[in-house]
């Protein structure tokens, strides 16, 4: 961690003086007193007003997130009406479920917040903004899956705690994280995205589900959904694929195969080369086949029907094949050999 150049304001000033540092400044405010916020707020003021700083930045955008309670809702007011009188185009939106009653808020609550964090940071990035995080306010959970959010979708989170004189960020951690475990289940991770599943609807899958996965589900009465870590988990999985744009081309063999295929068949084969996108898939989950007349990569490597050959070269992706098993396909490719390298003739395939 690294102390922010505005390091020597108190809490009240640091808001600002983080908000110009980025073109959009996304916060989670909380729970204060009115008598106190009234304070602060007025000793914010004096302080922007002496600061020549803060005062000449252009305005910003500022999205608040705020509590289902009436202390964050009339926080979240004060906030948004502060900056609209100063020129900061402000919002405030309240997260339902996050209020005093346990089991909503850690099931309903914590699990919207996420969703919502990451619809705010894929709308603003889209057009064009740069995105921070201000995770103080709100319950302690809040701001820790604020931060995993930022981790996630490498975004800085910034945090200011009452006591301190410091304003604290939490910077874009350098590392990448591998999705490939993801992917084997996105198809899971998708139906229970889609919508409450009871615990009868998945009572079947759950024992072929590894541990790790199973790590990011909650249950809540009869129902088995996402838990917050899993929604997050989930949406930056999305997040990268969207992001990750290796070019793919298919041999003529592989265009003959796709196209007497019925439609839903094809899709399922997009949603392959979708996750071929991923480096750490690509890596990790295919299997290399050198055996004979085969000299290629297969994915995925079991419990599908589809089944893509592939070879990368110079930073593309190159499908040979296509092969299943339900129409042995897949059995007399391996038979008759496939050599990727030695095909000739690919053209660009859009997933």
């Amino acid at each position: 961690m690294r102390r922010n150049r505005y390091a020597n304001h108190h809490k009240y000033s640091g808001y600002l003086a983080l908000a110009s540092n980025a073109e959009f400044f996304l916060s989670l405010y909380g729970e204060f007193g009115r008598a106190y916020l009234l304070f602060e707020f007025h000793r914010f003021g004096q302080s922007l007003g002496r600061d020549e700083r803060l005062t000449s930045v252009d305005p910003r955008r500022r999205h608040t997130l705020f509590s289902e309670t009436e202390e964050s809702e009339l926080c979240a007011q004060a906030l948004v009406n502060y900056y609209q009188n100063r020129g900061f185009p402000s919002e405030a939106e309240k997260i339902e479920g996050l209020n005093y009653r346990e089991g909503i808020f850690c099931s309903r609550g914590l699990r919207a917040l996420v969703s919502k964090l990451v619809e705010v940071i894929e709308e603003k990035r889209k057009k064009g903004y740069e995105v921070l995080i201000n995770a103080t306010g709100g319950f302690k959970a809040e701001s820790a899956y604020a931060l995993l959010v930022g981790m996630l979708f490498r975004v800085p989170v910034y945090y200011i705690h009452e006591v301190f004189q410091n304003v604290v960020e939490m910077p874009v951690v350098p590392v990448s994280w591998d999705y490939s475990f993801l992917a084997e289940y996105e198809e899971f991770f998708h139906f229970l995205h889609a919508d409450l599943r009871t615990k009868d609807e998945v009572r079947e899958v759950l024992p072929t589900i590894p541990t790790e996965v199973r790590s990011l589900l909650t249950e809540e009465e009869r129902y088995i959904f996402l838990s917050p870590a899993g929604e997050a988990f989930f949406q930056a999985y999305l997040n990268r694929i969207e992001e990750e744009k290796i070019p793919i081309f298919f041999s003529r063999t592989a265009w003959e195969a796709f196209r007497s295929f019925d439609s839903t068949v094809q899709e399922n084969f997009r949603r392959i080369l979708r996750k071929l996108r991923l480096p750490e898939v690509r890596r990790n989950r295919a299997r290399s086949i050198r055996i004979e007349d085969v000299s290629c990569f297969v994915y995925p490597d079991k419990k599908r029907d589809e089944r893509v050959f592939f070879c990368e070269r110079e930073g593309n992706l190159y499908v040979c094949a296509l092969g299943r098993h339900s129409d042995q396909s897949y059995e007399r490719l391996i038979t008759k050999g496939v050599r990727c390298w030695k095909q000739k003739d690919f053209t660009p395939f859009e997933s």
